[in-house]
């Protein structure tokens, strides 16, 4: 493999930068807890849960959900990570054609992702837990991180989707 760096442009650099924060973001997003729901009855606690996606994807393997597990780890770690790390191996190796490859091996794999999607469904368990007087949802801190995810990766990927050598 031969070390070949893009030419930093302005476009380039933004996009490098993204990139950078959208791996920040998404590493405290997964990391961090997402919601909180409580849920109460004649003022006594029946139950509070507060989870990451990571604490969430290890409660539902030890609980003997191995396919929803399975896919929330897939779809929203590590399909999220290999498109990342296949725009920074694009930022410096591989000839025109190889980067050509792998930028368009990103954008195929990108609607596989689902990450905004499990941050919509996210939100609408915030919704439906708000709207009940029993049940208590608070979005927490990964929610929002992982929102930022979504979004500074979307535009890392359109700053980059004209990157040339």
């Amino acid at each position: 493999m031969q070390f070949n760096l893009i030419e930093f442009n302005t476009r380039n650099t933004i996009s490098f930068i993204l990139l950078i924060s959208s791996f920040v973001l998404l590493f405290f997003g997964v990391t961090e807890p997402m919601l909180t729901m409580k849920a109460e009855l004649m003022g006594r606690e029946l139950f509070n849960y507060k989870r990451s996606i990571l604490e969430a994807v290890k409660d539902l393997y030890e609980g003997g959900n191995y396919l929803v597990s399975f896919l929330i780890l897939l779809f929203s770690i590590m399909i999220p990570v290999l498109k990342g790390v296949v725009i920074l191996w694009v930022f410096g190796f591989g000839n025109s054609n190889q980067k050509r490859l792998a930028h368009g091996f990103v954008f195929r794999i990108g609607k596989w992702s689902m990450a905004d999607v499990f941050a919509v469904g996210v939100f609408i368990a915030y919704l439906g837990g708000a709207a009940m007087d029993s049940l208590d949802a608070i979005l927490e801190p990964g929610f929002y991180y992982f929102t930022a995810y979504c979004i500074v990766s979307l535009l890392s990927l359109q700053a980059a989707s004209h990157i040339e050598k």
